[in-house]
């Protein structure tokens, strides 16, 4: 088909469901605009406009000079409708809208890209005489009937068969990693590899319903939590661990419904190793800034792969967990646990990874002689891997794939 393809994406984003379908959607758009296609977005409220608005106000200030993401421009190849009728989690509600806008096109060549885990066969089913259907899936539900599926989970080979053989009613997959949607900050970029160790970073995403980061922080410098803590402080372990966080800078990343913000930040007043960031609007060039990552599972797990960032990953949502199990068994991003489960195992994992990935024998630092210190070696090898797995193209195959469907 002609570049002058138009797609429609539909995806929200709220504080229920937050932003990443909207996140991943725009970062495929962006593909598309580069490609010379149209994009149009249909959402179904105020706030999921309001939150698209300001993905584009973000991206606008980043340098992207082949771009034009104004909806107001009379040129604009990217346009927003608000659905009149439509409800984020009852896609059903919106099917006569969609339906009459779709039967007035007068380009039959348009592809209505679908990303809501509330979509149903019905919905699929109506839309397809009309157009080219392609969803975005990571979950499974059931066998959806599309022109094209999407699903960039890490896939053991031993599971490949039994994703494909979900996807019976789809004319054309693509699976696995490489399919990825980064967004367009980590698209392009690498994190240094740094001869030691100095920088750590903490995610548990945009809450923190367990209470991850006060417990580690408890769990390395002994703070007193008003909830109280099942394990000893740090300090009253062993000295080669005391050697390495005592030269570490912790930088917490506090997201936008964490509820322990205030407590965190008190007791960064009495920590200079601890750094607190809200409001990032550029992750990546804060994770560049580090050397390793502890971090909840999910998306940003492919986004510290394709920094080449060794991380070790943790779950505190049912969601989570099959990114979790998925990137251990690829033996890159080592699982700490669900925190729900057992906490203290958690922390306990995490802190091991970090002293494990960062302890440089005094020898190493005196005897200029010696090979590669382990723990660099290490980090080299993974990073490498890692950057092999998700190599940042992702969203740029999709859109070639839209643009032939």
């Amino acid at each position: 088909m002609g570049s002058d393809r138009l797609i429609y994406f539909r995806a929200d984003g709220n504080s229920r469901i937050a932003s990443g379908h909207l996140m991943r959607c725009f970062s495929i758009a962006l593909a598309c605009l580069r490609l010379h296609m149209k994009v149009c977005f249909l959402v179904s409220d105020e706030e999921s406009e309001s939150l698209l608005t300001g993905i584009i106000s973000t991206c606008e200030r980043t340098p992207l000079p082949d771009l034009s993401l104004n909806p107001s421009l009379p040129d604009s190849r990217l346009s927003i409708i608000r659905l009149k009728t439509a409800a984020f989690d009852c896609l059903e509600k919106e099917l006569p809208e969609v339906l009459s806008l779709l039967g007035s096109l007068a380009d039959s060549a348009a592809v209505y890209f679908l990303d809501s885990y509330y979509v149903t066969e019905s919905y699929l089913s109506s839309l397809r005489p009309l157009v080219k259907i392609a969803y975005l899936d990571d979950l499974r539900l059931f066998d959806y009937p599309v022109d094209l599926l999407i699903n960039y989970d890490v896939i053991p080979d031993s599971a490949m068969a039994a994703y494909k053989s979900s996807y019976q009613k789809a004319k054309r997959l693509l699976l696995g990693p490489s399919y990825t949607p980064l967004r367009v900050w980590f698209q392009d970029k690498r994190a240094p590899l740094r001869e030691q160790v100095s920088h750590i970073l903490i995610t548990t995403g945009a809450s923190d319903p367990c209470h991850f980061c006060l417990k580690f922080v408890s769990k390395i410098f002994g703070a007193v939590l008003p909830f109280g803590t099942d394990s000893p402080p740090l300090k009253n372990t062993d000295l080669a661990d005391l050697k390495v966080w005592q030269s570490l800078t912790l930088h917490i990343v506090i997201g936008k419904f964490n509820t322990d913000n205030e407590l965190l930040f008190q007791l960064a007043k009495k920590l200079p190793c601890l750094v607190l960031h809200e409001n990032v609007s550029n992750m990546a060039s804060l994770m560049q800034t580090c050397d390793l990552a502890i971090s909840a599972a999910g998306t940003t797990l492919y986004e510290l792969c394709a920094l080449g960032i060794p991380a070790v990953s943790f779950t505190i949502a049912d969601n989570q967990l099959s990114s979790a199990r998925a990137f251990q068994e690829t033996g890159l991003i080592p699982y700490a646990g669900d925190m729900r489960d057992n906490a203290k195992a958690v922390l306990q994992a995490a802190i091991d990874f970090v002293t494990e990935m960062s302890y440089i024998p005094d020898h190493y630092l005196t005897d200029k002689s010696v090979p590669l210190c382990p723990s660099y070696a290490k980090r080299l090898s993974i990073l490498t891997r890692m950057r092999r797995l998700i190599d940042g193209k992702g969203a740029h195959r999709i859109a070639l794939a839209l643009r032939e469907t």
